[in-house]
């Protein structure tokens, strides 16, 4: 089991926030039916594995649009992660504050790594509830907040930008949850996990070893 799972930025993609709110509604889709199947067959691991690439495709999906908004439209990640970290605190959530939690890089790649909050109690049902939650949060910041319908806009374009940050890094933070837990009661190798997942993004054209 790998201390914090880290993802990459993607150079291949240049998504924008409601082209991301698509891929999330998606990817969120998938998760929920491997989830299913998972349900129906829980000692098979070829379904347990497929559960865990959906909770990281949910993640990466989040990951690539902070990136793209980093360097777009001047959210930038080391506060947002400082504020997303002291909202954990606020919310009672414990993690180990002794381990980095922020961008790096290693070799090509530019990665974030998200804490791993110590929440037994939550399972695979609880963080798909958790997942939608936080999409219909996002969906708020990109719609109603901005007056897409012809509300009174109550936000700058850069604050719903920052809240829209806010909200995938919570989406993002749901599925790192849920895989640590994966990895503890089943024994999941997320380093393993985490290195199939980079390989089938670089085949796909959308980053590079």
């Amino acid at each position: 089991m790998v201390t914090t799972i880290a993802l990459p930025k993607l150079d291949g993609l240049q998504p924008t926030p409601h082209s991301t709110l698509l891929k999330l509604v998606e990817e969120a889709g998938e998760l929920s039916r491997a989830i299913l199947q998972l349900g129906q067959k829980p000692d098979d691991p070829t379904l347990l594995a497929e559960v865990v690439g959906e909770l990281l495709d949910v993640a990466q999906t989040c990951v690539t649009m902070i990136f793209v908004m980093e360097e777009m439209q001047g959210v930038y990640i080391d506060p947002l992660i400082d504020a997303h970290l002291e909202k954990l605190d606020a919310k009672g959530y414990a993690f180990d504050h002794a381990l980095s939690y922020a961008i790096f890089t290693k070799g090509r790649f530019k990665y974030m790594a998200l804490p791993q909050l110590e929440l037994p109690e939550v399972d695979l049902l609880r963080t798909v509830c958790k997942i939608q939650e936080e999409l219909g949060e996002l969906t708020q910041f990109l719609g109603k907040r901005q007056g897409a319908s012809g509300e009174t806009a109550d936000l700058s374009d850069l604050e719903a930008a920052h809240g829209c940050a806010l909200e995938l890094l919570d989406v993002a933070q749901c599925c790192f949850t849920m895989m640590y837990i994966l990895a503890a009661r089943y024994q999941v190798d997320l380093k393993q996990a985490v290195e199939r997942h980079v390989r089938k993004l670089c085949r796909k054209g959308y980053c590079r070893l």
